[in-house]
């Protein structure tokens, strides 16, 4: 499969045939983060969908930052999907709490790994391009940096792919969850041949400024 992030349609079916196996085996799903509910068009029937969001067009209207807990019971959905979200929330550890207590099984999770934009600094690959984006985005990268202009949205957190992993792992595990597995979209994402080797020698060096994105399955303990 190629690592599709054109869009959170692409996301959402992409997730949903990369963990067909979890989500076949869920009656019920969170979508955390679900915006226009695109994941809901890729499950089957059977299953009980419930989107949140802060805007979009979700089951919930929930500001994750405004909250001390979810409006859910313990252990209520099977499966939980949160698709970079987190590191937009300054309550992050609160609301990662949140969701392992309403998890029966599984948790899906993907982050960026910020330290990948060194890779692109460093070759000096402009995000904001124009003054236009300058004003809502950073200049090397999407949300960090330093906009023109107050920015509707940024990340919170920079971290790093293994901090991403230790965070997960930590808080995971206080709450009887552990990493099923874990990878980056540098395992799927098809690039040419010259991008690949320089991909490769700067996993070598260090693969926190290599790897891409970051994809995580969290289990509960039997």
């Amino acid at each position: 499969m190629n690592w599709f992030y054109n869009s959170r349609e692409e996301r959402s079916k992409w997730l949903v045939e990369r963990f067909e196996k979890e989500i076949q085996n869920s009656k019920s799903i969170l979508d955390v983060g679900c915006y226009n509910a695109d994941l809901k068009k890729f499950l089957p029937e059977k299953i009980q969908y419930t989107g949140i969001d802060i805007a979009g067009k979700p089951d919930l209207f929930i500001n994750l930052d405004k909250i001390d807990k979810l409006p859910f019971i313990d252990n209520q959905f099977d499966t939980i999907i949160c698709a970079d979200v987190l590191e937009h929330l300054e309550n992050i550890h609160l609301i990662f709490d949140e969701l392992c207590r309403i998890s029966t099984k599984n948790i899906i999770i993907t982050l960026p790994n910020a330290y990948a934009g060194i890779s692109s600094f460093l070759r000096k690959k402009t995000y904001a391009k124009t003054f236009e984006k300058q004003k809502q985005f950073g200049k090397y990268a999407k949300f960090y940096g330093l906009p023109l202009e107050k920015p509707e949205d940024r990340h919170r957190w920079f971290f790093s792919f293994d901090e991403a992993l230790d965070f997960l792992k930590y808080r995971g595990g206080k709450l009887n969850f552990s990493i099923k597995l874990a990878e980056s979209e540098y395992k799927y994402k098809k690039r040419p041949l010259l991008e690949s080797l320089y991909y490769f020698v700067l996993r070598k060096i260090n693969k926190n400024i290599a790897e891409g994105n970051i994809i995580v399955l969290l289990e509960k303990n039997k």
